[in-house]
């Protein structure tokens, strides 16, 4: 059975690195599963250079020349944007990044970490090391104002305070006055949801302004940092906390050989991981199927566990998401060490419907790794 899978993933522009990453992952997996005679997926590869109207664009064209699949789009605006165009053509998006939750569509399946895999799990981290003054910062666009809203609310739920919170335009650089405000008034910790260029020279003017920072583990703390631009912070990194699925200090030769063909850095990580497996997902709802209808496609991968390169994905029937097992980890010298590691994947909760809503934040029941 022929298959065709558009990859729309912007490997230049503000976030080009995300992208890069991703799409190494998606190639990779692609290359794999024809060699195993598994699948021969032909892709379909679209660049929408970080410019978000140009998202909804590529998946038109590529769904009006028959691809019925598409995996990409990391921003979740740009996922967004994508989605009506999807609604009408009958089109299905696998999407594997992270995201902020409050999204159930018909058309999409969600296969990175929902916030009760990043942003509670790092925020109960930061509350139970007995920090008590916090300052939130991110990118102005909803993957900033959400994260930062449920880390706002479960952070004060914790009793810290959160002394100051600011968003900057997506992709710029021009943050000097949140640092000045950082500096100005001691804190704890900051959480950033800053992603691309915006995310690299705040981190490094931070450093450059507060040195002192890096001795503190998690004085920075991150729902989506990943090793896809990690080597670009360089020593400012030290010290950073992130939470995801997934780590490079976990990847199988599979994953390390995929990152080595086609990842610019050479680095894995979550984004290459889970398009590498999101790839996967697909080819094996396709076998399953006998077809490609997005509906069967779907039903088959949903209906059990399926087995990728980084381990059994369950997709909720329902609610289509994956259930991951978040993982803590720091960075230090240009590389990730998880530090806490939840024994058993959590299904996702994108409305965070299941959680505590009691005036101590809960803690995800996460173990700690020697």
């Amino acid at each position: 059975m022929a298959l065709k899978l558009g990859l729309i993933f912007s490997t230049s522009g503000s976030y080009a690195a995300l992208g890069q990453s991703a799409l190494a992952g998606a190639l990779g997996a692609i290359d794999a599963l024809k060699e195993s005679g598994i699948a021969d997926i032909t892709p379909v590869i679209r660049d929408p250079g970080g410019d978000v109207s140009r998202y909804e664009k590529a998946a038109a064209e590529l769904l009006d020349d028959g691809v019925q699949h598409l995996l990409g789009a990391i921003t979740s605006w740009s996922r967004k944007d994508m989605i009506p165009v999807l609604e009408r053509k009958g089109g299905l998006l696998w999407y594997p990044c992270p995201y902020e939750g409050f999204e159930c569509n018909d058309h999409v399946v969600y296969l990175g970490t929902s916030p009760n895999h990043h942003v509670l799990p790092a925020v109960d981290w930061v509350a139970s090391k007995g920090m008590r003054r916090a300052y939130l910062v991110g990118s102005n666009y909803v993957w900033g104002w959400e994260t930062l809203r449920l880390a706002r609310e479960r952070l004060q739920a914790a009793g810290l305070e959160v002394v100051g919170e600011r968003y900057v335009p997506l992709g710029s650089t021009d943050h000097a006055h949140v640092v000045d405000e950082i500096c100005a008034s001691p804190v704890d910790c900051v959480i950033n949801s800053l992603i691309g260029p915006s995310n690299t020279t705040f981190m490094r003017d931070l450093m450059a302004s507060e040195p002192e920072r890096k001795a503190r583990p998690g004085h920075i703390v991150s729902f989506n940092q990943t090793e896809a631009d990690l080597a670009e912070l360089g020593p400012a990194a030290d010290g950073l906390l992130s939470v995801g699925n997934f780590f490079e200090e976990e990847a199988n030769a599979a994953l390390r050989r995929a990152a080595l063909a086609y990842a610019p850095n050479g680095r894995v990580s979550a984004f290459l991981a889970n398009a590498y497996a999101s790839v996967e997902m697909f080819a094996a709802g396709a076998n399953l199927a006998r077809s490609t209808d997005p509906r069967a496609v779907f039903s088959a991968v949903a209906a059990a566990p399926v087995q990728t390169a980084i381990g059994p994905i369950q997709v909720d029937p329902v609610m289509r998401h994956a259930a991951f097992a978040p993982r803590i980890a720091l960075a230090d010298a240009g590389q990730f060490q998880i530090i806490e590691r939840a024994p058993n994947a959590i299904a996702a909760d994108p409305y965070l419907a299941r959680q505590s809503t009691s005036s101590t934040a809960r803690r995800v029941d996460l173990r700690i790794v020697n």
